[in-house]
């Protein structure tokens, strides 16, 4: 996987996702008053909709980058352009749209009838946080020999918030000093030489959330452009990046886009987190800049989807 910028899309058109528990589940564009189409996770071809025009209104809807629009699509094995298809099906309406609520004819055309019927509940969600630590050990073995982790522990100049920080920082704060790394690969793999000690104090460091390795990339919105950066880690708190490359937006403190876009490599999994997020420290080595971002505080069904997103990805990482 080869990280690095992304250029932005056509302004013409808006792309926005619908998301049950933080997984997008239709993908529209609209541009007023000639594009309305969409696509679902049930239904990945294009529909003409002219009930689409109500959803950049609608409270729940998501307005996504092209980019981010791209791997959406990507996905549910659809490539997205530019310009909007021609000669798709329509859908005739016979009431106006309730994106919040959609009606049975509505879930039937898009392929959607199991989708938002199950709430999370309470109970639910405070079991899978309790199965979080149950997650990361999952994969200790990948874990151990990924490069990502590898780098955490290489010598390498740190910044943070509150300034220098020491050894492999994580999300939620700096780490502790470990070994050096010999030649890690631009998307954080690579070979890992003296990494016993410090590795066992990097997994032994005490966190308010538990970070669960994971390869994928995360789609970031900086300004008007939208950056593609591999993703080492994530949490319900936050998320380590790598980047070959560190422009200036990786200034400690900066304020980020929304939302968050993440994919996951060896599955299908995307998650889009409309949370407010800063960047808390960076640190570059010899291939690249490692940093953390720091989410604010999550919905109970984004918190569920971030869940969701770590078993899959996870369980399939430990399983190669």
């Amino acid at each position: 996987m080869v990280a690095g910028p992304v250029l932005a899309g056509p302004g013409e058109i808006t792309y926005l996702v619908l998301t049950d528990r933080a997984a997008p589940y239709l993908l529209a564009r609209v541009r007023w008053p000639d594009v309305a189409q969409a696509i679902t996770v049930g239904n990945p071809d294009w529909l003409d909709d002219p009930g689409l025009f109500d959803l950049p209104y609608e409270p729940s809807a998501v307005r996504v980058s092209f980019a981010q629009a791209t791997s959406v699509a990507a996905g549910w094995g659809r490539q997205l352009r530019a310009e909007a298809a021609d000669g798709v099906p329509s859908f005739m309406r016979r009431m106006p749209a309730n994106w919040s609520n959609l009606a049975p004819a509505e879930r039937r055309a898009y392929g959607l009838e199991s989708i938002g019927k199950r709430r999370v509940s309470a109970r639910r969600l405070r079991r899978l946080r309790s199965s979080q630590p149950k997650i990361g050990a999952l994969v200790p073995a990948a874990a151990t020999s990924n490069g990502h982790v590898a780098a955490l522990a290489g010598r390498g100049s740190t910044t943070g918030v509150g300034g220098p920080g020491v050894g492999g920082p994580g999300v939620d704060g700096p780490g502790v000093n470990g070994p050096g790394v010999n030649g890690p690969g631009v998307n954080g793999r690579g070979q890992a030489a003296g990494l016993t000690g410090g590795l066992g104090r990097i997994a032994t460091e005490r966190r308010r959330y538990v970070r669960v390795p994971v390869d994928g990339r995360a789609h970031i919105l900086w300004g008007g452009a939208t950056i593609s950066v591999g993703l080492v880690d994530l949490s319900e708190g936050g998320v380590q990046c790598v980047l070959p490359e560190a422009p200036g937006m990786l200034a400690p403190g900066a304020a980020l886009g929304r939302p968050f876009l993440l994919e996951a490599e060896v599955t299908t999994s995307r998650i889009c987190l409309d949370v407010a997020s800063r960047i808390s420290w960076n640190r570059s080595i010899r291939t690249g800049t490692h940093f953390g971002v720091v989410f604010g505080e999550l919905a109970d069904p984004e918190t569920e989807g971030v869940h969701r997103f770590l078993v899959a990805a996870s369980s399939r990482r430990g399983s190669r």
